[in-house]
């Protein structure tokens, strides 16, 4: 299973106490390749050169995905990037982003996020649904 992360996931454990890649790794078995949507490294570097509280997180979400495989740039902006890359890939999207979670579940996305507490929930995988 292909998985792609959404800056709010790599920033959830820093703002939420939530490990989206722990997580992911554990619903899934380990059977997952995480991938990052170019536009996605650019809105941690964008939000990492201001000057909010969100800088330092997100220069340590940087650091945390360095060895994940960059996919090139698709010209769109990070949600529409998000979707696009998803139907290509046939994959899930791991976000904190309500909205954007709402958006790909109805298209038929697969999606894994935050269910409070320091949990994640998948959410399209088929009819099941589970908490971690």
């Amino acid at each position: 299973m292909i998985v792609l992360l959404d800056s709010s996931a790599l920033l959830a454990p820093f703002e939420m106490g939530i490990d989206f890649v722990r997580g992911i790794f554990e619903l899934t078995g380990g059977n997952v390749k995480l991938l990052l949507p170019f536009e996605t490294i650019v809105e941690l570097r964008r939000l990492s050169a201001s000057r909010h509280k969100v800088a330092g997180m997100a220069r340590l979400a940087l650091e945390t995905v360095k060895d994940i495989r960059v996919l090139p740039p698709t010209g769109m902006d990070c949600d529409d990037s998000l979707v696009f890359l998803a139907k290509t890939y046939k994959a899930a999207v791991a976000t904190a982003d309500s909205v954007l979670r709402r958006r790909l579940r109805a298209l038929g996305i697969p999606v894994f996020y935050p269910a409070g507490e320091g949990r994640i929930m998948e959410a399209g995988f088929g009819e099941v649904m589970r908490i971690i």
